[in-house]
C-alpha cells in the first residue's frame, strides 16, 4: 500500500507541475532605467547610473508587462546616504501613476541647490506591493557654466546707457523708491539668461528670515552689464534689515551681493539717493519719459536726485556739459550751470532748457557737485 500511495503521488505531481509552469506569470515590471531624457512615448534615452550633482532632472523609466487602468504604480526616491550631509535612508520624492500605458515614466527635479554626492535609489511599488528598487549614484563636478559674473554691485544710480553703477553702495535709506543691483558679464551667449534673487535675511521682521522677496530673469543680449531693481509696493516702505542680492546662471549662483536697509537719519551726510534724468513732466508733475536718449527738439531735459542728511548750508550745482558733440565741434563744454544751497534731505532738480532752438546732439552728462568736489555724473544722449 505505501509503494502504490508513493506512485499516485509522483504521477499526481508529474501531471499538475507542467500545468503550474505554464501558468507561471511574467513579473509585472519588465524593466526599470535611470535615464537623462525619455522619448514621447516613454522610452528611455541617455541611459545612466552616474549622474553629477546639477543634474536638472532624472527620468526612471518603467517598462510594464501588465497594463491595468485600476492599478497604480508608485516610485519613492530615496537619499540612501551621502558623505556630505547627514541625511541617511531619506525620503526625497513620492510620484504615483497610473498602470495604463507600456511605459510610465517618473521625474525627480532637484531644487536650485546643487544634489549632495552619494548613493540614491527608486523603490517602485505596484498595487502597494514593493516591486523592485533601482539604485544610482550622484557624484563628480558640476559642469562649468560658459558665463561668467563680476563686479556685481549696489547703487542708487545706474547708467542706463551701459547698464555700470554710478554710485556703489551697500546701504539704503527706508524710503528709496528702488534699489539698483548691477553685474558684469562675460562669456556665454545672446540668448543665454541671468537670473538675480532678492532675499530679506533678517531684520525687523519678527521670526522671518532669509526669504526670497523677488526672483528676476534677464537674457545677456549681447550686453555687458545686466541691471536688476527692486521697489516696495505703492505706498509702502522697505523693513529694515539685512538683505542679499544673488546671481544665477542657470541653477548655480556665482555671486551674492550683501545690503542693508536702515533709517534715513542715519546713512552717512550727502548720501545721494536715486537720481535720473527725464523729459517731461505729466500733469502730477512726475517723470515720464525717463530715458538715456532724447531728441534735439525736445524742448527741456530734467534732472533729479535726491540728497540725504546734508550739512547746513551746502552748495549744490548742476553742471549740463556737452561730452562731445561732432554737430558743434566741440568737447567737455559746460553748457549751463544750476546753483542751490541746501540743508537736510532734500530733492533737487534742474533742467536743461533749448530756449526756441534745438538742442545741440552729441554726448552729455548731468554733474552733480556738492561743496565744489563731484559726485556724480549721469550720461546722456541728444540724437
Amino acid at each position: 500500500m505505501r509503494k502504490i500511495k508513493l506512485v499516485h503521488i509522483f504521477v499526481l505531481c508529474a501531471l499538475v507541475l507542467p500545468l503550474l509552469a505554464g501558468c507561471v506569470s511574467k513579473p509585472v515590471i519588465e524593466q526599470a532605467v535611470l535615464c537623462e531624457a525619455v522619448s514621447r512615448s516613454g522610452e528611455p534615452l541617455m541611459v545612466s547610473e552616474n549622474f553629477t550633482p546639477d543634474i536638472k532632472t532624472i527620468y526612471c523609466s518603467v517598462k510594464l508587462n501588465t497594463q491595468s487602468d485600476e492599478s497604480k504604480i508608485r516610485a519613492d526616491w530615496y537619499l540612501v546616504k551621502s558623505e556630505e550631509t547627514d541625511m541617511a535612508d531619506m525620503l526625497i520624492g513620492s510620484q504615483e501613476a497610473a498602470a495604463d500605458a507600456p511605459y510610465v515614466v517618473f521625474a525627480f527635479a532637484r531644487s536650485e541647490a546643487l544634489l549632495p554626492r552619494g548613493d540614491y535609489s527608486v523603490k517602485l511599488s505596484y498595487a502597494d506591493k514593493p516591486v523592485l528598487t533601482v539604485p544610482f549614484v550622484i557624484q563628480g563636478e558640476p559642469a562649468a557654466p560658459s558665463v561668467k559674473l563680476e563686479s556685481a554691485a549696489m547703487a542708487t544710480v545706474i547708467d542706463v546707457l551701459n547698464g555700470k553703477p554710478l554710485n556703489s553702495v551697500n546701504v539704503f535709506p527706508v524710503d528709496s523708491r528702488v534699489v539698483y543691483g548691477s553685474v558684469k558679464v562675460s562669456g556665454g551667449d545672446f540668448s543665454d539668461e541671468v537670473k538675480a534673487r532678492w532675499v530679506y535675511e533678517q531684520g525687523e521682521l519678527a521670526g522671518v528670515r532669509q526669504q526670497m522677496i523677488a526672483e528676476s530673469i534677464l537674457k545677456i543680449e549681447g550686453r555687458e552689464y545686466l541691471i536688476f531693481s527692486i521697489s516696495p509696493r505703492e505706498d509702502k516702505t522697505f523693513p529694515k534689515g539685512n538683505y542679499s542680492l544673488r546671481f544665477y546662471v542657470g541653477d548655480t549662483e556665482q555671486l551674492i551681493v550683501p545690503f542693508s536697509i536702515v533709517e534715513a537719519g542715519t546713512v552717512p551726510p550727502l548720501y545721494i539717493g536715486e537720481a535720473n534724468i527725464y523729459a517731461f513732466k505729466d500733469e502730477e508733475r512726475k517723470e515720464v519719459n525717463t530715458s538715456p536718449r532724447f531728441s534735439a527738439n525736445v524742448p527741456e531735459v530734467f534732472f533729479r536726485a535726491r540728497i540725504y542728511n546734508a550739512p547746513a548750508d551746502t552748495r549744490v550745482d548742476i553742471q549740463w556739459i556737452i561730452v562731445s558733440s561732432d554737430e558743434a565741434g566741440v568737447d567737455d563744454y559746460l553748457a549751463a550751470t544750476d546753483e542751490n544751497t541746501v540743508t537736510g534731505t532734500v530733492e533737487i532738480a534742474a533742467r536743461l532748457s533749448t530756449g526756441k532752438g534745438e538742442l545741440v546732439r552729441g554726448d552729455y552728462a548731468a554733474k552733480l557737485v556738492l561743496n565744489g568736489e563731484e559726485k556724480l555724473a549721469i550720461p546722456f544722449k541728444v540724437q
